[in-house]
């Protein structure tokens, strides 16, 4: 099996069709098929079935896959950097929302200059949609907020958050509530996917109690705008909503019993070849534990 059969491979999982994968690699179809046949005589196993003229990603096939990405990635980084450090070099790094809103900007913008010939590339997004990134080996690492699950990742703690349900002042509730209390109340959240989302929405799922979703949105921008506007509540990291509470434009809604305490995490593959400007990146980012301890 060659790194050339493992891009094959990857395009045809990707596409579940040798046809498209054909022409997405510039080659003809019966080379495709060819090294996928060769592919799975040579290890006696179905990467894909043949269902009605579909292709489906088998077990085997699955778990080829989840360390092909990673071989290639690795490869083509290697590839690119080896002799080059003292070259420019790029980093892909994730976001999850919140922390790209609150601490990111600072960070990399420190990161740069400190090692002006690294560049870092981020990528903001819901936690869910990170995870697959990083799975998928299109980033290098990241920086999340919410809960991660997939089996290849391994996740590290940073900075404790906090989350805390704001309203306007005008809006009709009281400084201190119980969490029933918010039973049919308008809403502002975020997109499903969101960490932020899911730890708020949980809780009220296993207290069994159900609120209004007013606005949906994929912005803590879009969020704060719709909440100062009186459209609803939100439960928002503190991080990003604290100038509006010390400015009095909102207020924070104490839940009795309720703490949303929990941590931005670093995430990266397991099998994540940390090259010396990527070991600077994450050493840049245990630094922001130490400077909040």
């Amino acid at each position: 099996m060659t790194l050339r059969d493992l891009r094959i491979f990857i395009e045809v999982a990707r596409t579940l069709s040798m046809s498209e994968s054909a022409v997405n690699l510039g080659c003809a179809q019966p080379t495709v098929s060819q090294v996928i046949s060769n592919m799975e005589s040579e290890y006696g196993v179905r990467l894909f079935e043949r269902l009605a003229r579909r292709l489906y990603l088998t077990d085997d096939g699955t778990y080829l896959l989840s360390y092909a990405q990673g071989i290639l990635a690795l490869y083509d980084e290697v590839d690119s950097n080896l002799g080059s450090y003292a070259l420019p070099v790029v980093l892909r790094m994730g976001a999850t929302i919140t922390v790209g809103s609150s601490i990111m900007g600072e960070l990399v913008s420190r990161f740069e200059k400190e090692h002006p010939l690294i560049t870092v590339e981020v990528y903001v997004d819901n936690t869910q949609t990170i995870e697959s990134m990083l799975a998928e080996s299109r980033l290098d690492l990241a920086l999340v907020e919410g809960q991660v699950f997939h089996p290849a990742l391994v996740t590290e703690d940073i900075l404790p958050d906090t989350l805390v349900l704001v309203a306007t002042k005008g809006f009709p509730i009281a400084d201190e509530v119980g969490l029933s209390d918010l039973s049919s109340l308008p809403f502002i959240l975020r997109e499903k996917g969101s960490g932020t989302r899911n730890l708020f929405v949980n809780l009220l799922e296993e207290r069994g109690i159900t609120i209004k979703e007013k606005w949906v949105c994929h912005s803590s921008d879009a969020i704060l705008s719709a909440v100062r506007s009186g459209q609803g509540l939100t439960v928002i990291s503190k991080r990003l909503v604290a100038p509006e509470l010390s400015e009095g434009i909102l207020r924070e809604i104490a839940i009795r019993g309720v703490s949303f305490a929990r941590t931005f995490s670093l995430v990266f593959h397991k099998d994540k070849f940390f090259t010396p400007p990527l070991e600077s990146l994450v050493k840049e980012i245990r630094e922001l534990r130490k400077k909040e301890s």
